[in-house]
This record gives C-alpha cells, sequence and structure tokens, in this order.
C-alpha cells in the first residue's frame, strides 16, 4: 500500500468520523429543543397556576377578581388597584406565552388552551376596561393581539 491509498483511507475514515459526529449533535440538538420546551411549558403553567390558586385560596382575591370582571365601577380604589395587579400579572404570564410561541420554545396546544381562557376573561367589561387603562404595560405586538381579542369579542353576534 503506498501514501497515496493510505491518504485516501485517512479521508475516508475522516468523512465517516464527521458524518458521525453530525448525527450526534443533531441527536444533541433535537434533546435539548425538547427539554427546553419542557421548561418552557412548566415555567409558563406553574406560573398561571400560581395567580389561579391565589384566586382560588384567597376570598379576598377571588372576590375582587369576580367584581372586578363585572366592572370597575363595582370596586374602590383599593379594590381597582388590587384587580390590576391580578390582571397584570395574568396577562404578563399570557404575553410571555404569546412570545415563547412566536419564537417556537412554547408548545401551540398550551398557546390554545390558554388563549381559550385569556378569550374568556375578556369577554368581560371589567377586563375590557382595565385593559384600555394600561396602555403602556405590553409590547406593541401584544397589544394588537389582545385588541384583536377584544374586537372580535365586541363584534360577535
Amino acid at each position: 500500500m503506498n501514501f497515496e491509498q493510505l491518504g485516501n483511507i485517512g479521508e475516508f475514515l475522516a468523512a465517516i468520523a464527521t458524518l458521525a459526529t453530525l448525527v450526534y449533535l443533531a441527536v444533541q440538538i433535537r434533546q435539548n429543543t425538547r427539554a427546553v420546551r419542557a421548561a418552557s411549558h412548566h415555567s409558563v403553567t406553574d406560573s398561571f397556576n400560581h395567580i389561579n390558586a391565589l384566586i382560588g385560596t384567597d376570598p379576598g382575591a377571588a372576590r375582587i377578581y369576580r367584581l372586578g370582571l363585572e366592572g370597575l365601577e363595582k370596586l374602590n380604589e383599593d379594590e381597582q388597584f388590587s384587580f390590576a395587579f391580578l390582571m397584570l400579572g395574568y396577562l404578563r404570564v399570557f404575553e410571555t406565552l404569546f412570545y415563547q410561541r412566536d419564537i417556537g420554545t412554547a408548545e401551540e396546544q398550551l398557546y390554545r388552551s390558554e388563549h381559550n381562557s385569556l378569550r374568556w376573561a375578556f369577554s368581560h367589561v371589567g377586563a375590557r376596561e382595565w385593559w384600555r387603562s394600561n396602555e403602556i404595560s405590553f409590547s406593541p405586538e401584544f397589544r394588537a393581539h389582545i385588541d384583536e381579542i377584544i374586537g372580535s369579542l365586541e363584534n360577535a353576534p
């Protein structure tokens, strides 16, 4: 065997090693993507559950949320302040989910299920009143998304 043949064998082995490395990296990237999506899903659902637990276990928070959804005029000034922070917390989590969906780290099923909850919240006059009074709190893209939801609810038969 001459040097040229040995060189050809070396190049062939290097090509196989490169291919094996690329396959290994593809598998690792796929596993990492799954792990990132799982962590994203857990983080968002945990945040929603925290707000739900607050409303579900604190009768004062539940009352403020329920009355606030009916209309801000049903709340005194301090209660309106509390309602504002409940809504802000909820919508910050939803904005995170909205962003994660746009960049591909959130599962579409989670987005759709939470989107139904969001539509339900904005079907109430108090949520819409609060939204219109908080124009600087969210990104323009998210504001447009919520405005579209509200528009579809207000224009529904």
